[in-house]
């Protein structure tokens, strides 16, 4: 990058999550965030870095499948949609952004009651006594009336136009999408326009009536921190939209595998929970627990705790070490730590899938142990291309993995 890019983006990293970037000799180093950052008149694009390939498409195609699993985004990707994948992220999520604007537009837009002021030939709503009054005689053939008429500007639609405003100026013109935003800003033309930091900090009642706006609203909120010139008070342009890769992936993998118990025969016995529950790792003289554990997920069945699962969004490298494939030691004492604590002897550390991984026998380990526990572990490998089989697979490999008296 420039020199002059450098030292913008080197300004942006107070404003930033701990570790999204870091500085490097004349450059920038990445931590474990993907997405866009804005600084001045240069856009970063964080992709993850899964299947080393030279075009970023299959990694912004995983990184969109999770947004789309984990925020539920209106993002098809079948054949028909595939190719815009080699856009950049931005396109996407204002892609993404506009078709689901355009559902709501179909259902039509949310509307309010809101007070309206006119002199009118006829009695509506209630008489303005005091105006009336002060009109006189001159108008007296008109009737100063107040009352409530529906109407689409009202604040949800407002924070709706004000990121399809900032999103316009991204498109090409005469494109599909710019298309898009044209008929949209035109079904939006009574709603008034906000300054992008006025709607990022109002704060919207939410009721079963207004659900349906929920993604469009978050869409919104992505677009207004991203391309607002003022949602962060400085002079420069948005600051950005970033996420954490780990807890996303995360976020992913429970997803899908909770999709996946309600599709396994041994549904009502099975249930999955996050992060629960939480246990300490040793106790001091006081008998207070301290250093608290939370395994990321938790397979139980009758209310048993059959397995446990920890998800590590790092990419596996059997050609650099067919036993390990960069497998870290510090995650096998983890994974012991949590048999220990929680007294649970069927463990899984759950990768991303990349093609390396296609021809490499997956490890099942025993832990070392001078007693007659037998504390197992195995790796599995979650595709992100396809989710579902994907989920349904692991829990085949988890079930089978626990003790047959258990299931």
């Amino acid at each position: 990058m420039s020199v002059a890019a450098h030292a913008a983006f080197l300004r942006r990293i107070p404003q930033l999550p701990k570790g999204v970037l870091t500085p490097a000799h004349e450059g920038l180093r990445t931590g474990s965030h993907c997405g866009l950052i804005q600084a001045g008149a240069w856009t970063l694009e964080i992709l993850p870095k899964i299947y080393d390939e030279e075009h970023p498409a299959p990694d912004r195609g995983a990184l969109v499948r999770m947004l789309a699993c984990c925020v539920d985004l209106p993002i098809w990707l079948e054949d028909t949609a595939r190719s815009g994948l080699a856009d950049d992220l931005l396109t996407v999520v204002i892609r993404a952004y506009l078709e689901e604007a355009h559902r709501q537009l179909r259902r039509g837009w949310l509307k309010s009651y809101v007070d309206q002021a006119a002199r009118l030939t006829q009695p509506r709503g209630r008489l303005n006594l005091s105006e009336q009054v002060r009109r006189g005689r001159a108008g007296a053939h008109q009737l100063s009336c107040v009352f409530d008429e529906l109407s689409v500007d009202n604040d949800f639609n407002r924070v709706v136009r004000t990121a399809l405003v900032l999103a316009r100026p991204r498109l090409p013109l005469g494109s599909r999408l710019a298309v898009q935003a044209d008929q949209l800003d035109l079904a939006l033309a009574d709603v008034v326009q906000l300054r992008p930091a006025e709607a990022l900090r109002m704060r919207l009642p939410r009721h079963r009536l207004n659900r349906r706006y929920d993604r469009l609203l978050l869409m919104a909120s992505w677009l207004m921190r991203l391309l607002s010139p003022d949602a962060h008070g400085g002079p420069e342009e948005g600051l950005g939209l970033t996420f954490d890769m780990n807890r996303l992936f995360q976020e992913t993998v429970s997803i899908a595998l909770e999709a996946a118990i309600r599709r396994h025969p041994l549904w009502p016995r099975l249930r999955v929970s996050r992060e629960r529950p939480v246990r300490p790792l040793v106790r001091d003289a006081s008998g207070t627990g301290r250093f608290m554990m939370m395994p990321d997920l938790c397979l139980w069945l009758d209310d048993v705790l059959i397995a446990i699962l920890d998800t590590k969004w790092k990419r596996l490298s059997p050609s650099q070490d067919e036993h390990k494939a960069s497998i870290a030691q510090a995650d096998l004492y983890q994974l012991l730590g949590y048999s220990h604590a929680y007294g649970c002897y069927r463990l899984t550390l759950i990768y991303p899938h990349h093609p390396e991984l296609d021809d490499w026998p997956l490890p099942k380990w025993r832990y070392c142990s001078p007693t007659e526990i037998d504390i197992r572990l195995q790796v599995a490998v979650f595709d992100l291309h396809t989710p579902r089989s994907a989920a349904d697979q692991l829990l085949v490999e988890v079930l089978g993995g626990a003790s047959s008296q258990s299931v």
